[in-house]
């Protein structure tokens, strides 16, 4: 799988501290009531990574490191919701499960670009029970000199935009699919993924889908694009779907595009066959590991083009199969190391012998 513009803009689970953090707020006085007819009862996080929110630039070197809200999630969105949408007389409450929330900047020349995404799944309570009513996604860009000032008016934009587009939700047009609070644990990794639309990353685990005869597959530069055959429009906010044959992950999380990528199962992992190193943001990716041998094992050689990528299928830990990485695999099985070496140590190289080192 080879696409032009692998930004990764994603954040990874971190070993930065809080204090280490860039903290933003949604908290702002030109925050008004939006003429709505609900307000936000409950915010459940859905996000499959949940120690930040992406990444910013601080200092003249432009250094990348995460970011967060000064408070907890939940309670930052709650906050900022009920002075937007707030509880009154006649309006219906809906909760909403936030599956995606995320922040990143990019340089190019003299030219800064901020981005900020939202998901969010909007769900209401019919005859007792609670259903899933529609996802709704927006991502927001603006450039400048300095953009890290802006993450905050980014965010609020994309969950407002999110929002509108679930007042124009038609009732023909609703999912209607049954959600229930789990225990908050996903034990078992499948080694399969029966076919089907995947909402969240945890449906994976649990086996909830939406029927993919109900939308079209179409190809892209590659990559595939998700129709709905209903209303005809791109569902660019699942997690995934299955055809049955193979699991395609929605890029939204790593890159400025929207479009899914074929992957393959390699244990606990999703693996892209290949990824352009030089579309990859590696200060961003030290940012989130915090350095040290980690980090430093990410970063290819110099005539490494294109590496694999491993998506851990649990908290969405990113592993790239550079030729550092391959050799301290490697290096504690000689004949196999051995053999290694002798290989072109392509992209499909490093695949099959991840494979051969782990017996998958």
């Amino acid at each position: 799988m080879k696409f032009l513009l692998f930004t990764l803009l994603f954040a990874c689970a971190s070993y930065a501290q809080k204090d280490s953090k860039f903290l933003i707020s949604l908290e702002n006085v030109t925050n008004v009531e939006i003429k709505s007819d609900f307000y936000i009862n409950k915010i459940y996080d859905g996000r499959q990574i949940k120690d930040n929110i992406g990444t910013a630039q601080k200092s003249l070197f432009n250094t990348k490191v995460l970011t967060d809200f000064k408070k907890p999630f939940v309670e930052e969105l709650q906050s900022f919701l009920s002075i937007c949408y707030p509880k009154r007389e006649g309006k219906k409450g809906i909760d909403i499960r936030v599956d995606e929330l995320y922040i990143s900047e990019i340089t190019r020349s003299n030219k800064e670009t901020g981005y900020a995404t939202v998901v969010f799944d909007v769900i209401e309570k019919n005859g007792g029970k609670d259903f899933i009513v529609g996802n709704f996604s927006a991502t927001i860009e603006s450039s400048g000199l300095d953009v890290t000032s802006k993450h905050s008016e980014r965010i609020i934009e994309a969950l407002s935009t999110s929002f509108e587009s679930y007042k124009e939700l038609k009732k023909g047009d609703r999912l209607n699919v049954g959600f229930s609070i789990g225990d908050g644990n996903l034990f078992e990794s499948p080694s399969s993924i029966k076919e089907g639309v995947y909402i969240n990353y945890a449906d994976l685990f649990t086996g909830e889908t939406l029927d993919l005869d109900n939308f079209s597959i179409t190809n892209y530069n590659g990559m595939k694009c998700l129709l709905n055959n209903k209303t005809g429009r791109l569902e660019n906010g699942f997690y995934g779907f299955s055809d049955g044959l193979n699991f395609y992950i929605n890029l939204f999380r790593f890159s400025t595009f929207r479009l899914y990528a074929k992957t393959e199962l390699l244990g606990d992992y999703y693996c892209i066959d290949s990824v352009k190193v030089n579309s990859v943001d590696f200060s961003a990716l030290k940012a989130m590991y915090g350095g040290g041998i980690v980090g430093l094992l990410l970063f290819p050689e110099a005539y490494e083009a294109e590496v694999p990528l491993l998506l851990n299928k649990l908290n969405g830990v990113p592993v790239f199969l550079t030729e550092k990485y391959m050799v301290n695999l490697l290096s504690g099985n000689k004949e196999l190391y051995k053999d290694y070496r002798k290989t072109k140590r392509t992209s499909n190289d490093k695949i099959a012998f991840y494979k051969k080192h782990f017996n998958l």
